[in-house]
């Protein structure tokens, strides 16, 4: 135990000395990183996007992004209730598929994210290239042409969750290639009722990352299409909205909490935050049964002690 928390303080400094070099978009409160998910011996990424999270478990709190730590920003309902909704949401990434994986654990008292029209998800907007667009959807108010720079040089996307899986991944604005396998895709599961019931939400999201995604483009090979190499230690642009709605009658949100404050992240990259890309690291993820430094404050122990 002691080995396993000199290490965790360790990557803890790590994280602080790589984010006091940069200059958030917002949220200079807090230091946010993706942690570089590992190839098994197969060389498929190890998430498995599948919507089992339990692959996620051993990964550092430091790399969480919970509930409390969010802005509701259109209700103004204050401090979050974890008897109403709580979540925790990870991002990973790797070098080799030049990808951005997103975990999210979900608990909602009331879930009604199957419902058409009316959807219970995240909505997660990737600037890769770290360049701070001021718009990326109305962008005729800047001069540029919509049926090309709509979603082009930073991208929005949501999953739409039906009955039972699969699930509809969406990508905002043009370039529908991109927003499906192997670009892009989605695999969840629920425990609970999953028609307006309480229940936990397990959902795994990837998407390519691109510094171009030009509108017109029909594949990879279209011009102008510009992937985004990912790098240990740069800096990308990562913004994402939790939507709750507790009365599908009502067509009103009970909260919209983003990690960066602003409610206009769907429409421009100023309204994001910084994410640091740190390495994979196997100390920090390794399975087992074993409880160490990092399990004993674990999200299971904590989702424990809501009240449901």
């Amino acid at each position: 135990m002691k080995k396993t928390t000199i290490s965790v303080f360790l990557l803890l400094g790590f994280v602080l000395f790589t984010f006091s070099g940069s200059s958030a978009h917002l949220r200079p409160d807090q230091n946010f990183a993706a942690v570089q998910v590992p190839l098994n011996q197969a060389g498929v990424l190890d998430y498995s996007p599948d919507g089992d999270v339990s692959e996620w478990a051993n990964v550092p709190s430091i790399f969480w992004v919970t509930h409390d730590m969010m802005v509701e920003t259109v209700r103004n309902i204050g401090d979050p209730d974890a008897s109403n909704l709580a979540v925790k949401v990870i991002v990973g990434w790797h070098p080799d598929t030049d990808q951005v994986i997103m975990m999210e654990d979900r608990f909602d008292d009331a879930f009604f994210g199957t419902f058409d029209g009316y959807q219970e998800t995240i909505e997660f907007v990737i600037d890769a290239d770290h360049s701070a667009d001021p718009q990326f959807f109305n962008v005729q108010d800047i001069g540029l042409d919509p049926d090309r720079y709509s979603g082009a040089l930073t991208q929005n996307y949501r999953y739409q969750l039906w009955n039972e899986p699969p699930a509809d991944m969406w990508l905002w604005g043009g370039a529908p290639w991109a927003g499906v396998p192997p670009y892009a895709g989605v695999g969840w599961s629920f425990e609970g009722d999953l028609n307006g019931g309480p229940g936990t939400l397990s959902m795994e999201m990837y998407m390519t990352a691109f510094d171009d995604l030009p509108n017109p483009s029909t594949g990879p090979d279209s011009p102008e299409v510009l992937f985004h190499e990912m790098v240990e230690g740069e800096i990308v642009g990562i913004g994402f909205a939790l939507q709750d709605a507790d009365d599908p009658e009502s067509n009103r949100y009970n909260g919209y909490w983003t990690n960066g404050g602003d409610t206009e992240l769907y429409i421009k990259a100023t309204s994001l935050v910084d994410y640091t890309l740190l390495g994979f690291n196997a100390e920090f993820w390794v399975a087992g049964d074993d409880p160490t430094a990092i399990q004993t404050d674990s999200w299971g122990r904590i989702k424990s002690t809501f009240a449901h």
